[in-house]
């Protein structure tokens, strides 16, 4: 999907509400005011929309969802769920009260279920979801579960090396019927099946957060992208990640021809009793440096990053993970369990 294509969409939503004039529909898309122009021109020309009395209305139906609002009425900028997405929160809490727990064996652990909704919420306003096909690398959130009950995209492929994971997945697509919606078993150390390549307009992932670790998970999604316009969302910390961490993977991100559009910091929370992890802490490197009861406050939180792709994209030269300690292991792990696999090597 084309950087003008997303923009045309975000303009017929919001006109699916009511007309509106140049200022007001400006603010409900993404692109620079020229952009924007031109996908205000494209529109006419294809008689989509009209302009009358200083404001721009549909010509004909088209088949998008009315704009939903998601936007917070107190501050303006983070995502409120009301109304539609209120209702897809309620279902999303419904359909996954029976979810796999996180393991240990590939460094597990899900964010609160309102933040795997506003997660897709804020796909959804940056126009990444609508009528878009979605690659999803690892998903012990359900991101793809939350997608799926809203229907709006076109097609949603996880790739996820838990078998169980994969099973809930699909149990769900089978009961709601969602032919789109197709899982499948890989392992990120394996190269990315060729079915898959070029083929997708959005990946989603929360990539292990070592250096030779981050590079490969996300690697493999720039794989999945199609072209300019194709955009990508990660979940990223400030817990294992220093800024050097942080400075390092956007270079890595720059090269690849993708510009960094926004970021959320601490957008996604992880709660220790949902994960019922307290075995994790075990392992944990910061539980050798101090004495340390187990915690009382959710702590572990996620920021969520979204990229775009300028040019490209193309996979820049790394150093891959020599075996899984590497993978999973590095000098600012300090809170990442020990998978039961490596405990005696």
């Amino acid at each position: 999907m084309s950087e003008t294509e997303r923009i045309k969409k975000q303009i017929l939503r919001a006109l699916k509400l009511r007309p509106q004039t140049f200022w007001e529909l400006i603010n409900h898309q993404d692109g620079h005011i020229a952009a924007f122009f031109e996908a205000l021109k494209s529109l006419l020309q294809e008689g989509l929309i009209v302009y009358r009395g200083h404001r721009f209305q549909l010509a004909r139906e088209v088949p998008l969802h009315p704009l939903a609002d998601t936007v917070c009425e107190a501050c303006g900028l983070g995502v409120t769920l009301r109304g539609y997405w209120e209702e897809i929160y309620r279902r999303f809490l419904e359909v996954t009260e029976k979810r796999p727990l996180p393991t240990s064996d590939f460094d597990q652990g899900f964010v609160r279920p309102v933040d795997t909704v506003r997660r897709v919420a804020y796909i959804y306003q940056r126009g990444d979801l609508e009528d878009t096909e979605i690659f999803i690398l690892g998903d012990d959130d359900l991101l793809s579960v939350a997608m799926g009950l809203t229907r709006m995209p076109r097609r949603v492929v996880v790739v996820e090396i838990d078998e169980r994971i994969n099973r809930f997945i699909k149990d769900f697509a089978e009961k709601e019927g969602l032919s789109n919606l197709e899982v499948y078993d890989y392992n990120v150390i394996e190269a990315l099946p060729e079915p898959l390549k070029g083929a997708f307009d959005v990946f989603v992932t929360d990539p292990v957060e070592t250096k030779k670790g981050l590079k490969l998970f996300v690697g493999r999604c720039l794989e999945a992208l199609r072209g300019p316009g194709a955009a990508g969302y990660m979940g990223f910390t400030h817990r294992e990640a220093s800024l050097r961490k942080w400075f390092e993977f956007e270079k890595f991100i720059l090269s690849a021809g993708l510009v960094v559009t926004d970021i959320l910091r601490d957008f996604a929370i992880y709660p220790e009793k949902e994960n019922r992890w307290e075995h994790f802490y075990e392992t944990y490197e910061i539980m050798k440096k101090l004495e340390l009861p187990l915690p009382e406050v959710d702590w572990y939180k996620s920021s969520f990053v979204r990229f775009e792709v300028v040019e490209g994209p193309r996979v820049p030269e790394f150093e891959p993970p020599r075996d899984l300690r590497e993978l999973y292991f590095d000098e600012e792990s300090w809170a990442t369990p020990l998978p039961s696999y490596l405990k005696d090597s």
